[in-house]
């Protein structure tokens, strides 16, 4: 059978899906390549016919909008997911029940009852791992920063059952910890001062006009200079408490400089910031920004890592920031009524709750014992109260434990007889409280000073008390004695001097008695006092004294004039500590004079008897070796003198012997002896003298 192709209908002849008879077959069409290029001319024609009935959507090439995709769209766009500031307001619960998918809406409703009381939670995700159960954390977000941070104090900690007890953290944190860095820079030692030879001390001071910072290293016979910058700082300069780093302060923050370059070697971004304060062992750096009314004007930064780990608002009510015990373990704030203690290692409330504490007024960390004592003041006729505690897992207000002495100083009106609502004042009585904090049953003395009382202090590594009493003209400086083991409080000598504070040496026993300039009071007067005979070593004078500070060793003092009490005349002086001056230089505009610290001894107390019990054998060496410092002498230019003297001792012996074995060649030449030619009478003989030290020797 044979189909007439001519008689096929159109729609079928031109579809696809039916298979054409070949064209190349005996009898087939003749003109096929002509029929198919009609064909594609009429295709082309098709196609821009149906182009000029589309009507175009395009805009014009020059064509701006001015609308928005928001204004065009704003009911999508609200439901658009908004990214955070910051992830203050996720936490993370890590120890959670891991369970399969079927009881995981019960451990929803089980998480979620802890956590509503805090506030709505937005979302919630629980990891599930490849066998269909949750990982045992979750991610949970709140509205609001503060129900998240609230809900990480109260629930870190918190026990779901026997097993679980819930690690909460903010998701801010875990970035945080997450992204310290593996490799540090290395910044070489950074305490290689200690290492000097001679145990020398550095200082460093800031001149404000132009603003430059210089550090000295106090050799002898004067001190060198280490570094000296223009615009180290913006402000001022701060050593920390073990002399590692030199703080810096500038309007971004603060800077860290160490090693013997004194290279940079952290950072710390808050804007304006005034005041700065280090806990004891280096560990941790308070910032603090009175300008900034945010809830970040108070922040507690990790100094290795340079990562903030806990900030507050300021308090301009209670003005002070977190204060850190000796060991770094724990700080504390003082609050409105109460006393914040928080621990370091989860930065949390200790018993997750404020200490209540009506009419705070101060508190101190003992220097040396987790001890922490605050005072209240008198209000709606409840007396003034002063209380010890001890700081652990709990707080607990203690009599005695540890310590040395607190000495509280105690004011108070004296009144005549008379009506009860009338009661008249008639002048002041003060008395100093002691306690002896390292003996049982906290055995407490009581000594009363009638006079006004214009400074004291208790000597460090010892039992002394100095207090500073009488009018500016005329003063008293009482010493006394604490006696152990509960004695009472024994007076050694009294001075009348016009003095105003006295500054302690570090390791005890000596002292400085100053008048610190005053309002128009500018004596300047020092007085080097040995406390063990009570001998006054030397009297000396600093018109206009603004500043007197101990060098570590406890060997110098300094005493500076600084351009924020004078307006001329600004310098500094190293002193003895017996009273004679070693060295002075005059600044211009000196703003600052600061000793670098030093660490904490390493020796134990078996070593430090031992040296006190042969210190007159060490003594002698270090004598030696500051006298051949202070003549400007070093065992280099020793060695260098010795070796010329034994090189020109050598030459002359030569040339001795050699002028001996010529000697008869000389008297054949010459006919006679001419070396004897030159008699004694003929010889003139000159000595010069030269003096080249000095040494005073104590004859018995």
């Amino acid at each position: 059978m044979r189909f007439d192709e001519s008689r096929m209908p159109e729609r079928l002849s031109e579809s696809s899906d039916v298979e054409k008879p070949r064209k190349n077959m005996k009898g087939g069409s003749e003109n096929e390549e002509e029929e198919e290029e009609q064909d594609d001319k009429l295709a082309e024609v098709e196609d821009e016919e149906a182009e000029e009935e589309m009507p175009s959507f395009s805009d014009d090439e020059d064509f701006v909008s001015t609308l928005t995709d928001d204004k065009l769209c704003p009911d999508l766009f609200l439901e658009k997911p908004q990214k955070h500031e910051s992830l203050n307001n996720i936490i993370i619960i890590d120890n959670l029940p891991r369970v399969d998918t079927a009881k995981l809406e019960k451990l929803k409703v089980v998480v979620a009852k802890v956590y509503n009381k805090f506030g709505p939670i937005k979302n919630e995700y629980y990891p599930i791992d490849e066998e269909g159960k949750t990982k045992g954390y979750g991610f949970f977000e709140f509205e609001s920063e503060q129900a998240a941070l609230e809900a990480v104090k109260q629930t870190d900690g918190y026990p779901l059952d026997k097993s679980h007890q819930f690690i909460v953290n903010l998701m801010s944190d875990f970035d945080r910890l997450t992204a310290i860095p593996t490799e540090k820079d290395d910044f070489g030692n950074l305490l290689w001062w200690l290492s000097e030879l001679d145990a020398v001390d550095q200082f460093a001071i800031l001149s404000d006009e132009p603003k430059k910072t210089t550090i000295y290293s106090n050799s002898l016979p004067q001190p060198v200079i280490l570094e000296d910058r223009s615009k180290w700082t913006e402000t001022h300069f701060v050593w920390s408490p073990r002399g590692t780093y030199l703080a810096s302060f500038h309007e971004q923050g603060i800077a860290f400089w160490a090693g013997k370059d004194f290279r940079q070697v952290q950072r710390f971004a808050h804007r304006g910031v005034n005041y700065i304060d280090f806990s004891p062992c280096e560990r941790y750096l308070v910032t603090v920004s009175p300008a900034q009314r945010t809830d970040e004007s108070v922040i507690i930064w990790d100094i290795i890592t340079g990562q903030k780990l806990r900030w507050f608002p300021f308090d301009q009510q209670n003005p002070q920031w977190p204060y850190f015990n000796f060991q770094d373990q724990y700080f504390a704030k003082q609050g409105n009524d109460c006393l914040q203690l928080y621990e370091t290692e989860t930065f949390h409330l200790v018993d997750k709750k404020p200490i209540k504490v009506p009419s705070i007024a101060d508190f101190q960390w003992s220097p040396t014992d987790n001890l922490i004592s605050y005072w209240c003041s008198e209000a709606e006729h409840v007396p003034v109260r002063v209380v010890l505690a001890e700081v652990g897992q709990t707080f607990q207000e203690v009599r005695s434990k540890r310590g040395d002495y607190l000495v509280v100083k105690v004011d108070r009106y004296t009144k005549k007889s008379g009506d009860k609502n009338n009661v008249k004042y008639t002048g002041m009585i003060y008395n100093f409280e002691i306690f002896h904090i390292r003996e049982k049953n906290y055995p407490l003395d009581t000594l009363e000073v009638k006079e006004t009382i214009q400074s004291f202090s208790v000597e460090p590594n010892g039992h002394k008390l100095c207090v500073i009493s009488g009018e500016s003209v005329r003063t008293s400086i009482t010493f006394y004695k604490i006696l152990p083991k509960g004695g009472k409080v024994e007076t050694l000598k009294v001075m009348t001097q016009p003095v105003t504070t006295a500054f302690w040496s570090p390791n005890g026993q000596f002292l400085v008695l100053a008048s610190v300039k005053t309002g128009s009071s500018s004596s300047g007067l020092l007085l080097f006092v040995d406390t063990n005979d009570m001998s006054i070593m030397s009297k000396q004078e600093h018109i206009d004294l603004s500043d007197v500070e101990w060098d570590p060793s406890g060997r110098y003092v300094a005493t500076s004039v600084s351009c924020w009490t004078a307006k001329r005349d600004n310098a500094f002086k190293l002193w003895s500590f017996q009273g004679n001056l070693i060295f002075e230089k005059n600044i211009d505009r000196l703003a600052a004079f600061h000793w670098r610290p030093r660490p904490p001894s390493l020796l134990s107390e078996e070593n430090i008897k031992e040296i006190r019990k042969n210190m007159k054998n060490y003594s002698k060496v270090f004598e030696q070796r500051d006298r051949m410092l202070r003549t400007g002498e070093s065992a280099r230019q020793q060695e260098h003198r010795r070796k010329q003297s034994e090189e020109f001792k050598r030459l002359r012996d030569k040339n001795s012997q050699r002028l001996q074995i010529q000697k008869q060649d000389r008297i054949r030449l010459r006919g006679k002896d001419t070396d004897s030619v030159f008699g004694q009478d003929q010889i003139s003989e000159e000595i010069v003298e030269f003096l080249i030290k000095t040494e005073e020797v104590e004859m018995k």
